[in-house]
């Protein structure tokens, strides 16, 4: 399951606008920062998606992605033209398909399709127009859903939600998030696009109304967090900046120090255990503005209450990068930053180096995260005292090897910590209830994880 929120330019501190969300996947469902290079194609080129293959367009756009490691679409990513954009599995009544382009495909296409906002939406209505969505979705487990969207660029942004073919679309003004639920109700049929609009069923129930599905809907506890969602952006608004985005994708929806195993799904920092195991394997802020750069600050990690958000920038017609220890370098000059993790363990890579951390603290969450914390805070927020205020200020590229260098150091932080971590573990008792702590066996016993 997962979270998107965006606040716009009357909501933000500094005028940019802020995208933010945490991609919540199967525990060993590893997500890797990916870097996709411009490019010219040639006439009759295809490009294969995760599950089928189609035409390719005579140019895309270079984009910076965090990608479930088995899928060729993105959770959320952000281009050379300061679009970013983050999906959410929602769960309708309409006939899920076995093949087609998954949600995640037509957000990586969108973002090497799009100079703007609007033109990444009509990229995916296209999309589902003319390829329609479908395939398992699920890693280790099969699961269909549809899809909505959270669009945005430095002028506007749009929420595109879908049921099968359907469609529905609102401008988004002042502040807006979406979960794992349909949301787009009547009351917004004045400012909504509906492919079945004129349709008096639709006029009458609004898209949500016609088209959620309630069951799969409420386990997915979606409308709760979203509800979450939406009261800390109002809260805030008129003066959001980036670390109180960073800030509400930590957010456990109760009192600190979390306690695993409680309400699995009501939280928007998400750790697996209980019925319906989903967790944030992933969390992106994207602040957008225009005349600067996008700058963008991915965690490559799971858990965000536990990860640091590290910065990076993409520059127009960008065609290699080179950020951190890079493992595969694929066949359309595609790189994976940190490492191609897998569903296996694998230290060297950082998603994995982040679950080192993540698996012991959730064993002992009271005991072993404070002493982490206060060096994350610590490190997160000199980092972002280096980077944000230089962000337009500096010529691109030397911005761009300012994001570098604090991404780097960042990691090293990390893997260091990571180590600090497997010795404190051993001195603690474990915390978690029995039935927590032998789900979390299972995961790592598949992943070959050893704790």
């Amino acid at each position: 399951m997962c979270d998107t929120l965006v606040a716009m330019h009357d909501a933000v501190k500094d005028g940019s606008v802020i995208l933010a969300k945490n991609s919540d996947r199967e525990p060993n469902e590893a997500q890797n920062i990916t870097f996709v290079p411009a490019a010219e194609h040639i006439p009759g080129s295809t490009v294969r998606c995760t599950y089928i293959e189609i035409p390719q367009v005579p140019r895309t756009c270079a984009a910076l992605l965090s990608r479930p490691f088995w899928m060729f679409g993105a959770e959320m990513g952000v281009n050379e033209h300061s679009v970013a954009i983050g999906n959410e599995a929602v769960f309708t009544k309409e006939k899920y398909e076995k093949t087609g382009l998954t949600g995640m495909d037509m957000l990586r296409l969108a973002l090497e399709r799009s100079t703007s906002a609007a033109q990444a939406k009509d990229v995916i209505l296209s999309l589902l127009e003319e390829h329609g969505q479908g395939g398992n979705c699920g890693y280790a487990h099969t699961l269909y859903y549809h899809n909505s969207f959270i669009i945005a660029d430095p002028r506007e942004a749009f929420i595109l939600e879908t049921a099968g073919k359907n469609w529905a679309v609102r401008k988004v003004q002042g502040v807006a998030s979406i979960s794992n639920c349909l949301t787009i109700q009547k009351e917004y049929a004045d400012i909504a696009l509906c492919k079945q609009g004129s349709e008096p069923h639709v006029k009458k129930k609004g898209f949500t109304g016609k088209f959620s599905d309630l069951l799969y809907t409420y386990f997915a506890k979606g409308r709760v967090r979203k509800a979450l969602s939406g009261e800390l952006l109002e809260r805030a608004k008129g003066r959001i900046t980036v670390v109180d985005m960073m800030r509400f994708l930590r957010d456990h929806n109760g009192p600190e120090p979390y306690r695993p195993g409680t309400k699995p799904m009501e939280r928007l920092c998400l750790h697996a255990g209980g019925l319906v195991s989903t967790q944030s394997t992933g969390s992106m802020v994207a602040a957008l503005r225009e005349g600067r750069p996008p700058l963008v600050y991915f965690t490559g990690t799971s858990a965000p209450c536990l990860s640091i958000f590290k910065p990076h920038t993409i520059l127009p017609g960008q065609q290699k990068m080179t950020w951190g220890a890079i493992e595969k370098r694929y066949d359309n000059g595609a790189v994976d930053l940190y490492g191609s993790a897998s569903g296996e363990y694998n230290p060297d890579t950082l998603w994995w180096a982040g679950e080192d951390i993540h698996r012991r603290a959730l064993m002992n969450y009271r005991a072993l995260t404070p002493w982490w914390l206060e060096r994350r805070d610590a490190l997160e927020i000199f980092m972002l005292s280096e980077v944000h205020p230089e962000w337009g200020k500096e010529e691109a590229a030397a911005f761009q090897e300012r994001c570098r260098s604090h991404a780097v150091q960042l990691v090293d932080e990390q893997r260091k910590a990571a180590e600090e971590m497997k010795v404190l573990y051993r001195d603690v008792t474990k915390q978690p209830p029995l039935w927590f702590r032998m789900q979390w066996n299972g995961f790592n016993k598949k992943a070959k994880f050893s704790m």
